[in-house]
């Protein structure tokens, strides 16, 4: 226990040691008028360096805000002792009061700004019993002390609440690079899967290529020529693999594809939710990865219709051209419930893994009460440029 209190100790000593520039400079001004004010009116050396304690103590205000009342306390006992009013008599004092009930309130924790509001209501009451002032100038100090002190509670208020919405935000930050991070690994081990299988099929193809050299020339040739193709494809899968964080664990299951989309699509089916698919084009010879990425895309946009409008019908499109393919998800929104995809990690997931092949998301609500999420890809990983996406499609 000792061994833990003593470097809390030495903190708690080392933040009370820290003070602001800016309050020295106020505690030295206020200190210079208060004794300059003091001695004009003829308060003499004693009683000007006495009057400036309150002053000094404004130096740690922020750390120590009780400092301050103490400060006017002993003030008021000197020149009770010494019948010298002209001491705390000064406008000067009327400053450290309210800039010392403002910290009071501003600083530190709601119990210790209740306990610098009653220091502050017991000098004045202190003020109130030794020179015997009416009620009147009890309620003017009382004023005096609390309109500073509020102000001081709204200011910190504020500030909590400035850094709560701040820690918030941090954690809404972290939570959505973890959730990129998940994807991209996610996205990595699928890679893996591709390039595997595609170094796999070259070294049985390589192989056969070599037994039929000899005795038939052609079909070696076409061997030779599918490792050729093979190859390319995996260097181009590998080229978007790089970059990503490669997840530990590993996956048996089947290889998602959109040849299985119809196997997803009864699924939801059975679990109560209607589906309508078109699709145009042919999917089968699609580049692997982008054939896994579409299948991923198409999985998630569904998931999301469940969560956010359950009951609805999912009208899904596919369609393959000459140079691109394209995704289409649409279902009415639901009355009153939450914009599909608007805070979760699902829709990071499917603009993590359109950029990964240089595509284009679009999603949002459409005039009629639709939602539509649409994603355009295009089958050479190269053509990025945004010359490329259709304007029609967006």
């Amino acid at each position: 226990m000792s061994g833990t209190s003593e470097p809390r100790r030495l903190s708690e000593v080392a933040r009370l040691g820290r003070v602001s520039r800016f309050d020295v400079a106020v505690a030295g001004v206020l200190g210079v008028v208060i004794a300059v004010e003091t001695a004009s009116l003829g308060g003499g050396w004693t009683g000007s360096i006495v009057a400036c304690l309150p002053a000094v103590a404004l130096i740690w205000r922020r750390t120590l805000p009780l400092l301050t009342p103490t400060a006017v306390l002993v003030l008021f006992l000197f020149a009770w002792r010494s019948e010298r009013t002209d001491v705390v008599d000064t406008v000067s004092q009327v400053l450290v009061w309210m800039l010392g009930a403002f910290a009071a309130g501003a600083y530190g924790t709601t119990r210790r700004a209740l306990i610098g509001l009653a220091s502050w209501v017991a000098v004045s009451t202190v003020w109130l019993a030794l020179w015997g002032e009416d009620l009147a100038d009890l309620a003017f100090e009382l004023v005096l002390v609390t309109t500073p002190w509020v102000a001081g509670v709204a200011v910190r208020i504020r500030s909590e609440q400035a850094a709560g919405a701040d820690r918030r935000a941090a954690a809404a930050a972290d939570r959505a690079a973890r959730a990129v991070a998940d994807e991209r690994a996610r996205i990595a081990r699928e890679l893996h899967d591709v390039v595997a299988h595609a170094v796999g099929m070259m070294v049985v193809q390589a192989g056969a290529a070599s037994q039929l050299l000899d005795r038939d020339p052609v079909r070696a040739r076409q061997s030779l020529d599918a490792v050729q193709q093979t190859g390319r494809l995996a260097v181009d899968e590998l080229a978007r693999m790089l970059g990503l964080l490669r997840s530990q664990d590993e996956t048996t299951s089947p290889l998602p594809s959109l040849s299985r989309l119809t196997e997803l699509i009864s699924d939801l089916r059975r679990a109560g939710t209607s589906v309508a698919l078109r699709s145009d084009g042919d999917l089968d010879d699609l580049p692997a990865a982008l054939d896994v990425t579409a299948y991923r895309i198409l999985q998630e946009a569904l998931t999301n219709v469940v969560k956010h409008a359950p009951g609805t019908t999912a009208h899904v499109r596919v369609q393959r051209s000459a140079d691109h393919l394209e995704l289409e998800v649409c279902n009415a929104q639901v009355a009153g419930g939450p914009v599909q995809g608007g805070t979760g990690h699902g829709l990071l997931g499917i603009r993590e893994r359109t950029a990964v092949f240089g595509g284009h998301l679009d999603h949002g609500p459409t005039a009629d009460g639709i939602y539509r999420l649409h994603v355009w890809l295009p089958l050479d990983a190269g053509s990025q440029s945004e010359a490329a996406h259709p304007g029609g499609s967006r």
